[in-house]
């Protein structure tokens, strides 16, 4: 009897406190619309008199430039308005999602339950170029001369767009994706780590679909399509195993288990498949690259002539013959020539400045050409092209709290899951979706 009235009371209260957040966030959200309402009036005619600039009369009357000068002030204000609106917006989705898991795991007491973390997915646009364009500038990528600067200096947080994905009705609790992978158009097959489960999640105008494979998995890293789709490669770190599924027969099958002989892994995290159908991966705690054949027949080991210990490859994947390596341990990325087992480049080590990585988990390359790594270490994305730094995205200046994770690149878009935690995505929360606009 005490212990209900003890749950009764607590529902109570989580009830009022959803209730009051719900309706601090329709607020937050209403005067953000009045800010971006005022902030557009601003700019209009900011427009408006900067063709007076072209007139001497004007550009030189010192009243014009003083209310030039306010104008750009009031407008830089209104700014930094909406930017604290958005930051505010976000720590009450956290503090929502916070109890919405702390009730899922109190009323199911009896269940397993690690931590509280925040998984996103961010969907950011390039152009057809390779360029990304910011609100004043267009920071285009060169192959000789690499570019540098940040990517979105400058973000828009109303040219963002969010999507919840919801607790699936047959899942304990809410989703957790630790890996993403574009499937078909807005389709997504990603890992729920936290109902061990492989998704397929379809993004559409009227709501979103979210389907569960039958494939008993514990902690999938990583989800690896063959070609058109047809196959795709789930690399199971619990279960030291890596599961082979046929999309169209629906037919499973598994290869591995734990060990440290040929065909066995521990931990493998992730796979990549060359031109002639070798399947590579990443036996990350045996810090070796094992080689099968596309049906899970054991080929060899791809042993790194001089590799420096302690070696975790976290990620593998190739780019034309190289395969390029993301030692998460070492915290480095080099390229390998397979045929010969020896390094051709180191793309980055250790650091923090630009073009450095700490900690980096997963990587993906882009029809331009470009390697796009999750820098977990350092909370940001970087970005190579011929081996050379070009970039980074802040998760900062998104507006997203954490290290990014899983990371997929398609039909200039790149999606990526984060966490607050590095470097794995182990607890719960919502998936959410950053759209920005070019």
């Amino acid at each position: 009897m005490e212990e209900q009235l003890i749950v009764l009371s607590i529902n109570k209260l989580y009830g009022a406190c959803k209730v009051e957040l719900k309706s601090q966030l329709e607020n937050f959200k209403n005067k953000r619309k009045e800010l971006d309402f005022f902030y557009e009036q601003l700019k209009g005619m900011s427009k408006q008199t900067n063709q007076f600039d072209l007139v001497d009369e004007f550009s030189q009357n010192q009243y014009y430039q003083s209310m030039d000068l306010k104008r750009n002030k009031l407008l830089q204000h209104v700014k930094e308005m909406i930017n604290k609106l958005n930051k505010l917006i976000n720590e009450v989705y956290h503090e929502l999602n916070t109890m919405s898991i702390y009730m899922y795991s109190f009323r199911n007491r009896d269940s397993f339950y690690v931590g509280i973390q925040q998984p996103t997915i961010s969907i950011l646009n390039f152009t057809k170029g390779g360029g990304i364009f910011s609100t004043n500038t267009v920071l285009s990528t060169n192959n000789d001369l690499p570019d540098v600067k940040t990517f979105p200096s400058l973000i828009d947080d109303k040219n963002f767009t969010r999507e919840f994905i919801p607790m699936a009705q047959n899942n304990h609790f809410s989703p957790a994706f630790s890996c993403v992978t574009k499937y078909h158009n807005d389709s997504y097959i990603t890992g729920d780590i936290n109902n061990h489960s492989i998704k397929l999640i379809k993004i559409m105008k009227d709501g979103k679909e979210s389907e569960d494979f039958s494939i008993k998995v514990e902690c999938p890293t990583s989800i690896v399509k063959y070609k058109n789709g047809s196959i795709i490669f789930i690399t199971d770190k619990q279960l030291h195993c890596v599961h082979i599924f046929n999309m169209i027969e629906r037919k499973l099958k598994t290869i591995g288990g734990y060990g440290n002989e040929t065909g066995k892994f521990n931990e493998p995290m992730c796979v990549a498949i060359d031109s002639s159908d070798k399947v590579y991966v990443a036996d990350a705690m045996n810090s070796r690259i094992q080689i099968f054949t596309l049906n899970g027949t054991f080929m060899s080991t791809l042993n790194i002539v001089n590799q420096r210990k302690p070696f975790y490859p976290h990620c593998i994947l190739f780019d034309e013959n190289e395969l390029i390596v993301i030692d998460n341990w070492g915290s480095s990325i080099f390229s390998i020539d397979p045929k010969q087992k020896k390094v051709t480049s180191i793309i980055s080590r250790y650091g923090e400045a630009k073009g450095f990585v700490n900690r980096p988990t997963f990587g993906c390359i882009d029809e331009h050409g470009r390697l796009f790594v999750s820098d977990s270490g350092n909370n940001r994305i970087v970005c190579f092209q011929k081996k050379n730094f070009i970039g980074s995205i802040e998760m900062s200046e998104l507006g997203l709290v954490g290290a990014p994770l899983g990371i997929s690149v398609s039909c200039n878009k790149i999606t990526f899951s984060t966490t607050t935690n590095e470097p794995y995505l182990n607890s719960v929360m919502a998936w959410d979706r950053y759209q920005m606009k070019l």
